[in-house]
C-alpha cells in the first residue's frame, strides 16, 4: 500500500514541460500544483453511523493537493482532548465533460476506537485503530455558476477482524453557494439525502444539511450541520453541530 501511495503521489506532482521564452528564457509551468485546506473546530463530532460518532467537541483538518485532474486529500480529525478520531487519505481522478464531472477514487482510512478496560481494579481507556479501504464513484452536474447537484456512491471494506466488514453509502446532494444575505455576508447550503447499509448491521435513510455563513473575503466562516434519520434500523437520533472554520 505504501508503494502504491508513493506511485500515485509521484504521478500527479510531476511537473509538465517548461516553455522557454525566446527573449528572456523565462520558464512557466502548465497546470501548476494547487494546495488548499480547512481547519474546523466543531461542537460535536457526529457521524450518521452511531458506531463512528465521536459525540464530543472535535478538531477537524482537511487538505487537498491538486494537479490537473488528479488530487490527494488527506484529513486528520481529533477529539478536543488531542486524541485521534478518524484519518483519511483520498486519491482521486476527475474527468470533466461539458457540465458534468465524473470522479473516482480510493481511500485508506483509520478509525480510532476507544474502549474501557479494567485490570487490577483499575479502569483505563485503550485506543485501537481499525483500518478501512474505501472506493468512490461520483457524478456532478453544474446547473449554474453557483449551483450543482451530485450523485455519489462509496463502498467500504474493513481490514481488521474487529472492524465493520463492509458498508455501502449512497448520496444525492446539492451545493448552492454565494447566496447574498447582505453586502458583506454570504450563505452556502448543501442539502443531502443519503442511504447507508453495512454489516453492523445498520441501515437507513437520512436527510442532512450543511449551512455556511461567510463574511466578505475573510478566511473564517461559521457552519452548522444537522442529520435527521428518516427510516432507520436500529433506531438513531437527530444530531447536529456548529463549527468555526478557517480556509486557506
Amino acid at each position: 500500500m505504501k508503494s502504491l501511495l508513493f506511485t500515485f503521489l509521484t504521478c500527479f506532482i510531476t511537473f509538465e514541460a517548461f516553455s522557454e521564452d525566446k527573449k528572456d528564457s523565462v520558464q512557466t509551468v502548465k497546470n501548476p500544483i494547487q494546495f488548499s485546506g480547512n481547519v474546523q473546530l466543531t461542537s460535536n463530532g457526529i457521524s450518521p453511523v452511531p458506531a463512528f460518532a465521536l459525540g464530543k467537541p472535535a478538531l477537524m483538518t482537511g487538505f487537498s493537493i491538486r494537479k490537473g485532474n488528479f488530487s490527494f486529500s488527506p484529513a486528520f480529525n481529533y477529539g478536543i482532548d488531542g486524541k485521534p478520531w478518524v484519518s483519511n487519505s483520498w486519491l482521486r481522478v476527475q474527468l470533466p465533460h461539458k457540465k458534468f464531472t465524473f470522479r473516482t477514487g480510493a481511500n485508506w482510512s483509520l478509525f480510532f476506537k476507544r474502549t474501557s478496560v479494567t485490570e487490577n481494579a483499575q479502569t483505563f481507556e485503550v485506543q485501537r485503530a481499525n483500518k478501512y479501504l474505501e472506493f468512490e464513484a461520483a457524478t456532478t452536474y453544474k446547473i449554474s455558476e453557483n449551483t450543482s447537484v451530485q450523485a455519489l456512491c462509496w463502498y467500504t471494506k474493513g481490514i481488521d477482524i474487529d472492524a465493520v466488514k463492509f458498508g455501502y453509502f449512497y448520496s444525492l446532494s446539492a451545493n448552492i453557494s454565494k447566496i447574498r444575505l447582505s453586502n458583506s455576508v454570504k450563505l452556502a447550503l448543501k442539502p443531502n439525502l443519503f442511504y447507508i447499509d453495512n454489516s453492523i448491521p445498520f441501515k437507513g435513510l437520512f436527510a442532512s444539511g450543511i449551512a455556511v455563513w461567510s463574511y466578505k473575503n475573510l478566511p473564517v466562516s461559521i457552519s452548522m450541520q444537522a442529520v435527521k434519520p428518516l427510516i432507520i434500523t436500529p433506531k438513531s437520533d437527530f444530531n447536529w453541530n456548529i463549527g468555526l472554520n478557517f480556509d486557506f
